[in-house]
């Protein structure tokens, strides 16, 4: 191989690594899912939050922040938790429950679901 083309050769070399470096893969948002167990009953009402199904398909749930809506909110690095509704009321009362995930490189997703207190 000549000079000419060894030089040739290690330019391009050189504008692929440069270039490889370059190439950015978006982070794939995470998907938020839970189970609330149960989702109705009287107060106080203690219901078991499940968001183990929650996924991210290119990493992992770092952070876990819920807000049930009656102005108490968590932030957990674990899916699992268990919140008691205990607002006094003498009509029914409908409570949204939001949920949260954060990935691993700070993408989100956020899903929602009621929960019924009965005076």
């Amino acid at each position: 191989m000549n000079r000419k083309s060894a030089a040739a050769l290690a330019l391009s070399l050189g504008m692929l690594v440069l270039l490889s470096a370059c190439i950015y893969i978006a982070n794939i948002r995470p998907v938020a899912s839970f189970i609330a167990n149960p989702t109705s009953g009287p107060t106080p009402l203690t219901v078991a939050f499940d968001a183990s199904a929650s996924s991210d398909a290119d990493g992992t749930i770092a952070l876990y922040i819920w807000d049930f809506g009656d102005g108490q909110t968590a932030s957990l690095t674990a899916g699992t938790t268990n919140h008691t509704f205990t607002t006094i009321q003498t009509e029914t009362r409908v409570f949204t429950v939001i949920l949260r995930v954060v990935d691993d490189l700070d993408a989100s997703d956020t899903t929602v679901q009621n929960i019924t207190l009965n005076p």
